[in-house]
């Protein structure tokens, strides 16, 4: 949550931009008369926090769920960016339609809940106890840990729901 509402990770990542394709409104007029570019929607963070910061590249999601997860934060942006640089959300701008994430549905006319629903999903997911129980394995022990461990560490990390001390705890007390 800290990452998907950071405003440098928004900035970074241009979500602070993405919003759902409106069809329904005329596109804002250029000066010399042709409509500009609409924004819509920007698959960056989603596809980040799927591939980097959760599931990995092998994690077990597809094309449409990067889509979905975009859609799902759409909307999340930053307030005032020249001044204060905080998040914000703006419902004007956030896809209300239904989604389906990693085969789970987010029901339409929901808000910031849905990113909310999909930090959740993507936290308690078999994939992210098993990527990041690696990348700690990795860091610590070697570059391609035992199996054996990272199986280990991954279990500890569903049972503590993601307790990373605890996760840590399993992998320094390991043989």
């Amino acid at each position: 949550l800290a990452t998907a509402r950071h405003p440098a990770m928004l900035l970074y990542l241009d979500n602070w931009q993405s919003q759902v394709p409106r069809d329904d409104i005329r596109p804002p007029i250029g000066p010399n008369g042709a409509p500009l570019p609409r924004p819509g929607l920007n698959e960056n963070y989603g596809r980040e926090i799927l591939e980097l910061h959760t599931l990995g590249v092998d994690g077990g999601y597809t094309q449409d769920d990067v889509i979905a997860v975009a859609r799902a934060f759409t909307g999340w942006t930053i307030y005032d960016i020249g001044r204060y640089a905080e998040f914000q959300f703006n419902p004007a701008t956030h896809d209300r339609k239904e989604k389906i994430v990693l085969g789970r549905t987010l029901p339409a006319g929901r808000g910031q809940q849905d990113g909310l629903d999909v930090i959740d999903m993507l936290a308690r997911h078999p994939s992210t106890a098993r990527f990041i129980s690696k990348k700690l394995a990795q860091r610590f022990v070697a570059d391609a840990p035992p199996a054996s461990l990272v199986d280990r560490m991954a279990a500890t990390f569903t049972q503590t729901d993601g307790d990373i001390r605890a996760v840590l705890q399993t992998m320094f007390t390991s043989p």
